[in-house]
């Protein structure tokens, strides 16, 4: 498993952390586990970092199979979602905001950031933190 997700209900937080060789059944996965997390309410703001991520075996179809999940996840939680992704290197960039071109289209209640900096995406955020790291340590205390 290339993945964590953890919900961080004093931050009002899902952070989900994908690294290594990505395959699309993860991706699957890690929203299940969002979904079923004891922690987790609709309208939390999500976090995804995908600096760690080295490739996947995500294509055209597989990627349109996973726009459809998305969407259904967004549906389901039907509430205004915020939802910032951290995605340094070009792989996950382009992944990322293909994947979230597509879900804009049919989810009107998703506002979307895409950063290749930690930093600008954190006061995108609006947290004081100067790296994810200490935004969790905060959580943790």
């Amino acid at each position: 498993m290339s993945f964590q997700v953890s919900v961080h209900k004093e931050l009002n937080l899902v952070y989900t952390k994908f690294w290594g060789f990505v395959e699309t059944c993860e991706l699957e996965q890690a929203t299940f586990n969002t979904l079923e997390h004891p922690d987790f309410s609709p309208g939390m703001l999500e976090l995804t970092d995908l600096s760690g991520v080295e490739g996947t075996d995500l294509d055209f179809e597989s990627l349109g199979a996973e726009t459809s999940r998305s969407i259904a996840y967004y549906e389901i939680i039907a509430e205004q979602t915020s939802h910032f992704v951290f995605a340094p290197t070009d792989l996950g960039f382009d992944l990322a905001q293909e994947h979230f071109r597509r879900v804009q289209i049919e989810v009107a209640n998703l506002k979307v950031g895409l950063f290749r900096s930690e930093s600008e995406m954190l006061r995108a955020m609006e947290r004081k933190a100067k790296s994810i790291d200490e935004l969790l340590n905060v959580a943790i205390r």
